[in-house]
């Protein structure tokens, strides 16, 4: 389950010199995502867009490149109700461009991600706010049950669990939720937050499924 359709994380690409872009830039990146974020949720109406086929939410991962020669990439996968379009963007201009640059910069990328996830999930296109009235959400896929998940082998991710507060109701627990991930935030290092691959809830509690970091990572 998903406070928001649509979640954007970035971050640079870490080669064998280190992390593509570092301090400031980093910083101006993540203000852009979080801004462009908003204004895409206020535009369109991706939740029974993604309800079509029983998913919750999408994450667009970006990443960084700050050399030429890399090759972008380009793909997309999901798990349980969230769907993970995964971009590698080669920018190097990215280390002195402005908030609103890179805004602008990642919005056509973002949508590209979109309609991706459109094309291969048999979504259509993403319907503006006010235009998805004959869209038809279906049953949501099953949460993963698996005590010990991962992503791509066993072993390359870890779970945290959270207990819900007692006597919470269904229809609290986005709120619950919102707060409880607002306050992994606060705990986790950027990075960490942003290896989260899924969150799902039972009748008592919330368990976030977090992938480690590959080694050429």
């Amino acid at each position: 389950m998903a406070i928001k359709w649509l979640q954007l994380v970035g971050g640079s690409y870490w080669g064998p010199k280190g992390q593509a872009f570092l301090g400031a830039a980093e910083a101006r990146a993540g203000i852009a995502l979080s801004s462009l974020e908003s204004e895409l949720l206020t535009e369109f109406d991706g939740g029974i867009w993604l309800a079509q086929a029983g998913y919750e939410r999408v994450s667009v991962g970006l990443e960084f490149r700050s050399d030429k020669r890399g090759r972008p990439l380009r793909k997309i996968a999901d798990i349980g109700r969230l769907i993970t379009p995964e971009y590698s963007l080669v920018w190097p201009e990215l280390e002195n461009a402005t908030v609103d640059e890179v805004r602008e910069r990642l919005r056509p990328v973002v949508l590209d991600a979109l309609d991706l996830v459109g094309e291969r999930r048999n979504l259509g296109k993403l319907p503006r706010t006010g235009e998805a009235k004959g869209l038809t959400a279906v049953p949501l896929k099953p949460l993963i049950e698996d005590p010990t998940p991962y992503v791509e082998a066993p072993g390359d991710s870890f779970v945290i669990i959270r207990d819900l507060p007692a006597n919470t109701r269904p229809s609290d627990v986005p709120a619950v939720l919102q707060k409880y991930e607002e306050d992994l935030q606060a705990l986790l290092s950027k990075e960490a937050f942003g290896n989260i691959v899924e969150a799902e809830t039972s009748p008592t509690a919330i368990r976030w499924l977090v992938q480690l970091p590959r080694a050429n990572d």
